[in-house]
């Protein structure tokens, strides 16, 4: 335990320098526009996931659990993280990064906040970590926060493409705290959350270094909101669909940008 305790410090004044490292500037944002728009899915959604319930059913239940991880609705896909790439300098971070249960699982995003990314907290209930998309950014912690009283095992994985390695894997006690550094390669993008425990649990991570990003809704919508002028590239990323949505696009003063995304279902 003493060693795991040493390296978990060492590890985190590592992920210190690499998140001073960060190029992106609060700065006041003068003129700033909008980017609204839609996500939608072109073909049939995945079916949920149906998992047996084989520990703690105290809590987690007796019936067997689903994992809808393509929530769809009258053609609207839910849960994409849009991002928009290349802006360095702009509105603060949110307070708060949070998602938490019970199922479906919910987001909190808190308004303007600081100069830094608060950090990904996570609040498993009733046996789920939250929604099922969220965001993180390199050399912050994911803070996990039990409401259960019961045990989760936390295990996070860098994921590019195919090819998923293991990060972290450790025990977070009922009702407990557990605070786990993110520390990601130039290139890797993505985070794979799930727990040891309950197969059920799984979660997606997208890493961001600005806080210009929304999810989709139920309703297939989102908004990015004080951008400044000037010219982005819109990412729209889901963790089932295999192809990350690109689109290049202009911001004027005070301007309204509305895009479509429309991804494309592998299920025949």
């Amino acid at each position: 335990m003493k060693t795991r305790i040493t390296l978990l410090a060492v590890t985190l004044l590592v992920f210190s320098h690499t998140q001073t490292a960060n190029a992106y500037e609060v700065v006041n944002v003068d003129g700033g526009g909008s980017i609204t728009g839609k996500v939608l899915l072109k073909g049939k959604p995945l079916l949920a996931k149906r998992f047996k319930v084989e520990k703690t059913p105290e809590v987690c239940g007796q019936e067997d659990r689903l994992l809808s991880e393509m929530r769809v609705k009258d053609g609207a896909l839910a849960d994409v993280v849009l991002y928009l790439e290349g802006v360095t300098a702009g509105k603060p971070f949110a307070k708060e990064v949070v998602i938490e249960g019970p199922p479906p699982g919910a987001r909190k995003h808190g308004h303007d906040g600081g100069m830094e990314f608060p950090g990904t907290t996570i609040r498993p209930k009733n046996c789920i970590f939250g929604a099922f998309t969220g965001v993180v950014a390199n050399g912050k912690l994911m803070r996990f926060r039990n409401q259960d009283p019961v045990k989760h095992s936390p295990h996070t994985y860098a994921v590019k493409g195919r090819v998923r390695k293991s990060m972290f894997n450790m025990d977070l006690e009922g009702n407990g705290s557990l605070d786990v550094p993110i520390d990601l390669k130039k290139k890797i993008k993505v985070v794979k959350l799930e727990c040891d425990q309950h197969n059920h649990m799984q979660n997606w991570f997208y890493r961001v270094d600005s806080p210009y990003y929304a999810f989709s809704g139920d309703d297939g919508d989102f908004t990015i909101d004080k951008v400044p002028p000037g010219e982005y590239q819109l990412v729209a990323w889901h963790p089932k669909i295999k192809k990350i949505l690109k689109q290049k696009l202009t911001v004027e003063p005070n301007g309204v940008v509305d895009v479509v995304f429309e991804f494309k279902s592998r299920r025949k």
